[in-house]
């Protein structure tokens, strides 16, 4: 539900905000969507540090609240007439729905990791479906209410959702300690103090985020410019290109269960790596790449690379968690509440800031050049990071040695 939150406006809003503002709206629209991503990327740093010390149930019922609540209010934004303080005023509410977004993300996280601490890489396919389930259906879902009842009826509907679930999840969690496991002779061990910088000095922590943050600039490319490659190139309806876009969702949905359970039966290095491998095929086929110079623009090309990419990003996003869980470990760090929080934090704020900057990233590589060569240079640039990963992963079996 809170994903949804974030994303059931897409169908409508944009079009609200055109005819408000008289003419196109795209610039104003792209900050307020990024402006939740903006606040939740630093917030995560701080929850993810403060997490065992403000407590999971307060930051979990807090974070709903204030995504509940800036929902609701957004849909009497209906009633602000003028473009300048309508539009001033979602940029301001999403902006702070970020740290109700990012203080549930990373605490709940936090939370499942310290219920099923064998169990990391399956806790973390979950936890992604269940994001990338709301991600999927919020669209869809706004769209309806829209259309049953106005610009109002999906916000108060969806928000209501979340704020009437508020004193049930404060119920729930009346004794959170005692779900990780924990009892009180054993809170002074989670009271260890786990710095961010600490890890970030660590660099196959810095690896596995700048992983995951290449990643999804590299799908924020395929947002900002896709359908229009795909109407140009192959002159495909909207409705079409959507269904394009429903692949990639659909196939992350089908394998990351299954690919958390194999991370969990594995090593997730090797599961990171070939996700890198499988993410620089998909992103240089969907041009296809000049490497490919025997192919033309086909439309199977297109279908192929977004299958391949859903299957990428299941194995990265669901590996790097776990991966510097694992070497923080291997560096002296307990696996506790205090380390899961750190972790949270870390990799939720490289996929938020991810958001934030990708876009703009992917938009100016592909004004300055064209879609086929921008994917390309991804491709490359993930291709490089799968490199050096391998590298770092053998000296560090060597320095072991």
């Amino acid at each position: 539900m809170n994903y949804c939150c974030i994303y059931f406006p897409s169908p409508f809003y944009p079009q609200i905000a055109a005819k408000r503002k008289g003419s196109k709206a795209d610039t104003e629209v792209g900050v307020m969507v990024g402006s939740i991503q903006l606040s939740a990327a630093f917030v995560s740093l701080f929850t993810g540090k403060y997490l065992d010390k403000l407590g999971v149930r307060f930051l979990m019922t807090s974070g709903v609240f204030v995504v509940g609540g800036c929902t609701v209010i957004f849909g009497f934004l209906e009633y602000v007439k003028e473009w300048s303080p309508f539009i001033g005023l979602s940029i301001v509410i999403r902006f702070v729905m970020g740290f109700g977004e990012a203080a549930f993300d990373a605490t709940s996280m936090a939370l499942l990791l310290g219920m099923f601490p064998a169990h990391t890489a399956t806790i973390w396919s979950l936890y992604e479906f269940a994001g990338t389930l709301g991600f999927v259906c919020g669209a869809p879902l706004g769209g309806f209410l829209y259309h049953v009842e106005g610009f109002y009826f999906p916000f108060v509907i969806i928000g209501g959702v979340l704020l009437l679930s508020t004193p049930l999840l404060w119920f729930l969690l009346s004794d959170s300690h005692s779900l990780t496991g924990g009892t009180d002779d054993d809170r002074a061990d989670d009271d260890q103090d786990v710095s961010l910088l600490q890890l970030l000095k660590i660099p196959s922590v810095v690896l596995m985020l700048l992983n995951m943050f290449i990643c999804y600039a590299g799908l924020a490319l395929l947002e900002t410019s896709l359908a229009v490659y795909l109407d140009k190139e192959f002159g495909w309806s909207v409705s079409h290109i959507g269904l394009i876009f429903l692949i990639v969702g659909a196939t992350y949905l089908v394998s990351s269960v299954a690919f958390g359970v194999l991370v969990d039966a594995t090593n997730p290095r090797i599961i990171m790596i070939i996700g890198l491998l499988v993410g620089a095929f998909g992103m240089m086929i969907i041009g296809p790449s000049f490497v490919f110079s025997f192919l033309s623009p086909k439309p199977w090309c297109v279908y192929v690379a977004m299958v391949v990419l859903g299957l990428a990003m299941s194995m990265i996003t669901i590996s790097s968690g776990p991966d510097i869980i694992h070497t923080a470990t291997s560096r002296g760090y307990e696996k506790n509440m205090a380390l899961n929080g750190a972790v949270s934090g870390l990799v939720l704020a490289a996929t938020f800031l991810s958001g934030t900057l990708g876009a703009p990233i992917a938009g100016a590589l592909t004004a300055t050049l064209n879609f086929r060569i921008s994917s390309s240079i991804f491709g490359f640039t993930i291709l490089l990071l799968m490199i050096v990963t391998i590298i770092v992963t053998v000296v560090n079996a060597v320095r072991r040695q």
